[in-house]
């Protein structure tokens, strides 16, 4: 079936803006249009977008600065450009194989009741050198089996490499709404993977781990709040999943009972205390206080992460004497 998809591209980097549009533009499958937002941006992103000379570019620019205020907002605005039956919502960093949208298209037109597809992803640096991969997975999984496998590891965050039925997604309101946009695209994934997900085990998306995402970098006291916040609202949300689930299923119990027993540490190990200490002394000390009133963060927790966090500075101290 030739199904009109949107790639839909908020934008304000340049650095490996172009990269992205080839990539898109290259899809063996050709039914497509690709929504490019320029939020603001103080780069010359419409210079690139002059080298093309393409009917399924759309180009707009945004006023004033949207993204860095509610990431989610602009990704909403974004959604509200296109004409597609079903979205991607494309980043201005991140590499498409040629055959990612031909392969989708098949998996949707197998999986017709199902909401949301993805690949499998590999990660690439800033150079474009491969640095990581998903695990494999089921080619149909339910929403209990994705979810164990995000919560194991197998597979990362992320949402430029998912097609979203555009129907489903304004049906729950458009992209998850969290401070900073922290576990929206988990949160908005998960939401959408009712009726289960359909994958591809071909690797067919590079994400670009660049440095240059807020999280990698030194945090104020108000974004630790923020992401803090988030986490909250996303733990809360998986929580309530898990409780409503009524199973009797022996292989479904086993994945509930590893989900619980893993979820809220990595929510607070990975999520929490490496942010938590990805800045200042003194916004670590007023963000510990915040965290100890969390359900899934313990004080006897926070208190062994504090320790931990001075023998690793003391270690650091005699390495480099």
């Amino acid at each position: 079936m030739d199904r009109l998809y949107s790639f839909v591209l908020p934008a304000y980097k340049v650095r490996f803006f172009k990269e992205s549009i080839d990539s898109i533009l290259a899809q063996t499958y050709t039914n497509f249009e690709l929504v490019v937002v320029n939020d603001a941006s103080p780069e010359d992103l419409e210079g690139i977008i002059k080298l093309y000379d393409d009917p399924r570019i759309k180009y707009y620019v945004n006023k004033e600065n949207i993204g860095g205020k509610d990431l989610v907002a602009q990704w909403n605005t974004c959604l509200n450009l296109s004409k597609g039956e079903y979205i991607i919502l494309a980043s201005d960093d991140d590499v498409y194989h040629p055959k990612y949208l031909e392969i989708m298209n098949s998996l949707i037109t197998k999986y017709s009741n199902i909401n949301i597809f993805r690949p499998r992803v590999q990660f690439i640096n800033e150079m474009g050198k491969i640095v990581g991969f998903d695990g494999y997975l089921k080619e149909e999984m339910t929403q209990l089996e994705y979810l164990h496998a995000w919560i194991i590891g197998w597979i990362g965050s992320g949402i430029p490499f998912y097609v979203f039925r555009k129907e489903s997604l304004i049906a729950i309101g458009g992209f998850v709404k969290y401070p900073l946009a922290w576990f929206s695209d988990d949160a908005t994934a998960f939401e959408l993977a009712r009726e289960g997900v359909a994958t591809s085990n071909e690797i067919l998306f590079s994400f670009r781990m660049s440095g240059e995402n807020i999280s990698t970098k030194k945090q104020s006291y108000k974004v630790l709040l923020q992401k803090v916040n988030a986490a909250e609202k996303f733990y809360n949300f998986i929580k309530d999943y898990i409780e409503s689930l009524d199973t009797d299923d022996d292989v479904s119990m086993a994945m509930v009972n590893s989900i619980r027993q893993k979820f809220y540490r990595f929510i607070r190990d990975n999520k929490v205390f490496n942010h938590m200490f990805n800045t200042s002394i003194w916004n670590s000390l007023l963000i510990s206080y915040r965290i100890s009133k969390l359900e899934f963060v313990s004080v006897r927790s926070l208190i062994k992460r504090w320790l931990q966090y001075g023998i690793d500075k003391i270690h650091e101290l005699f390495t480099f004497v």
